[in-house]
């Protein structure tokens, strides 16, 4: 289903194959690159990023229910949506379609790739530029501006995109605060925010990034951004169609965010009314 399962084989972490001729990007507003031609109908482009995260294929009936929830849509709707999603594409090099036809069941050509199998490749390499070459790939909220995505949800693709940035910020930023380079954690941190705004390990990272930049008014601001965003979410995160997915997140930090707070803060912050450190 997923292509971070397959995108690297064990034992070969910096393995990499020929480079797609087409690149479904998600990883921030969608944009599929390299297409033959405009995507004039928005279920086709969607259909296409379905399939570019379900690389073993699927039934018609299976794609049309994963696209359209609440609706059972007529054989002649989806023959037409495949065949837009076909012509937009256009064709390989060797001159077959990036989406071939085969009946009832659909399947991309593996000349068809996404920036998410290229940041599990660059993210499973030891060396941390490639780390921070694979958090470039980050644009902002993955899937954002599809409006038929809300699979990417129910089947934990979304979340295993989520966990995939956030861990590999973390251990970059882990990489340089050991290095005494705080410039560099918070860059790798603030890319994983886009993804998982509230995520509070990120925040803890944050705050120690701050503390070896030697920035203490930082440490505070950083701890206001996550409280503004733990208790009225100021950064409103979505599921892929709007309003799917929309939580507020708990008004409660965990102890160990605030506690790191108040040691890396120490006697040089004192507490004054509506501090965060007060919660």
């Amino acid at each position: 289903m997923f292509p971070l399962k397959s995108a690297v084989s064990p034992g070969s972490p910096g393995s990499t194959g020929p480079s797609p001729e087409v690149e479904i990007a998600v990883l921030g507003p969608v944009e599929i690159r390299g297409a033959a031609r405009r995507f004039c109908r928005t279920s086709a482009k969607e259909l296409v990023v379905y399939l570019a995260f379900h690389r073993q294929g699927a039934r018609n009936d299976v794609w049309a229910t994963a696209l359209w929830t609440d609706r059972c849509m007529a054989p002649s709707t989806l023959h037409s949506t495949a065949s837009v999603a076909r012509r937009a594409l256009g064709r390989a090099a060797n001159g077959s379609d990036h989406l071939p036809r085969s009946g009832r069941h659909l399947r991309l050509e593996d000349t068809v790739g996404t920036d998410v199998e290229r940041f599990a490749r660059a993210a499973a390499d030891p060396d941390p530029v490639r780390w921070k070459e694979a958090l470039g790939l980050v644009r902002g909220r993955p899937f954002d501006g599809l409006c038929l995505a809300d699979w990417a949800v129910l089947d934990g693709t979304q979340a295993q995109v989520q966990s995939m940035v956030v861990g590999t910020a973390l251990r970059g930023a882990e990489h340089y605060l050991r290095r005494g380079c705080g410039e560099e954690a918070e860059w790798m941190v603030r890319r994983a925010m886009q993804v998982s705004p509230y995520d509070e390990r990120l925040y803890r990272a944050l705050l120690r990034a701050t503390e070896t930049m030697g920035n203490k008014v930082g440490l505070r601001a950083a701890m206001a951004e996550l409280h503004l965003v733990a208790t009225d979410g100021a950064i409103p995160w979505r599921g892929p169609r709007t309003g799917v997915g929309t939580t507020r997140p708990s008004t409660s930090l965990h102890p160990r965010t605030v506690a790191l707070f108040h040691e890396l803060a120490g006697a040089d912050m004192p507490a004054t009314r509506g501090d965060p450190s007060r919660l």
